[in-house]
């Protein structure tokens, strides 16, 4: 048989409780205690912090709509540029509780309200977002959002729903982006009709040879603009030109390189040629020479001799052009690599004998 407790046991329960915890709540008396406060004490949660003697953290007095008003009306003169989040954290009072809006609140307290209240419906912003997509299917959700100034996903559960209800088939993502691209390139094409491949990729941030299928040619087309092809016979001139260049500066690095030991020149490896192979002391070094003029050495450059001394079991290797990236030290592993210019090459016998870290 369940025993009673008395009134006066579920008051010591309560006063007890609230000596332990100074600072509680209504709530939290009822989730800890089981018991109803007001059933207990007839005087309200005051009175059973009075009977613990502990002083009362807050008013337990029920304001007035006309109070809460005033408090916060006063709060808004002294702060004019407040929001609702903030008047309701510092007052603790819901604006919802005492005026229709916030914009009600700011007209009584006699201060212009600093933000503009958005007063379209549901329906217009919606019909807003449609009509943008319809504009321009290729738009992203980020830029709907800052042309609206709303947020779509509130309207539509995704952007398929969006180009559903726009009566416009479906763009992926990737489609999207690729798309985005192709217009970039073309709009570049325009302005540039004599643009190369490394122009439009520079100033694109772009690779228009995987953008478009027939890559640059199929770029021009879809500008509007003939392709120069008068410009790939001067091109054509210029590429037996550097070829030749390069040839000769290899030659030239491979000449210097053997006095420092055995030069072998174009090494067959499992991924591609290697320019030589220095062998000095026993020991191997890949050695790469780019004749690059214009081009900057790039990590691709540095991957394709890594490549190589990965085929080679070699831990060291050599990059020498003519003008050093900024990094000019690549340590991979257990591989090194170093560009080098021409200039430097005494250097070459330094790192081998590991002179030079």
């Amino acid at each position: 048989m369940r025993k009673k407790i008395s009134k006066d046991d579920n008051e010591k329960i309560i006063i007890n409780f609230i000596k332990q915890n100074p600072k509680t709540t209504y709530k939290e008396i009822r989730e800890k205690t089981k018991l109803h406060p007001e059933r207990i004490f007839k005087k309200g949660l005051e009175q059973a912090f009075k009977k613990a003697k502990i002083s009362l953290p807050r008013t337990f007095k029920i304001k007035t709509k006309n109070e809460r008003k005033k408090i916060i009306i006063n709060y808004i003169k002294k702060h004019p540029k407040s929001g609702g989040h903030i008047i309701a954290k510092e007052t603790k009072i819901n604006i919802a509780n005492a005026f229709h809006n916030i914009e009600e609140a700011y007209r009584e307290a006699g201060i212009k309200y600093p933000r503009i209240i958005d007063k379209r419906t549901k329906k217009e912003k919606k019909e807003k977002i449609i009509k943008l997509v319809k504009e321009n299917p290729l738009i992203n959700i980020a830029e709907l959002t800052k042309k609206t100034k709303t947020q779509p996903y509130h309207f539509f559960k995704n952007f398929e729903e969006i180009y559903r209800e726009a009566g416009i088939k479906p763009i992926l993502y990737s489609r999207k982006r690729t798309k985005k691209k192709q217009l970039r390139i073309i709009k570049f094409i325009k302005e540039n009709s004599l643009a190369t491949q490394r122009e439009i990729n520079k100033n694109c941030h772009t690779h228009v040879q995987s953008i478009f299928n027939k890559g640059i040619f199929e770029a021009y087309e879809k500008a509007g603009i003939q392709f120069p092809f008068e410009r790939l016979k001067i091109y054509g001139i210029g590429i037996k030109e550097i070829r030749d260049r390069a040839k000769t500066f290899e030659e030239e690095i491979a000449t210097k390189l053997s006095g420092f030991g055995k030069v072998n020149r174009l090494v067959k490896t499992k991924r591609g040629f290697a320019d030589i192979i220095l062998e000095r002391k026993n020991k191997k070094t890949i050695i790469e020479v780019k004749d690059y003029k214009r081009k900057d050495i790039s990590i691709s450059q540095i991957n394709q001799l890594k490549r190589y001394m990965e085929d080679c079991a070699c831990t060291l290797g050599i990059l020498i052009c003519h003008k050093k990236p900024k990094k000019d030290k690549f340590l991979i592993g257990k591989n090194k690599i170093f560009v080098l210019t021409k200039e430097e090459l005494n250097k070459i016998p330094e790192l081998i004998d590991g002179r030079i870290a």
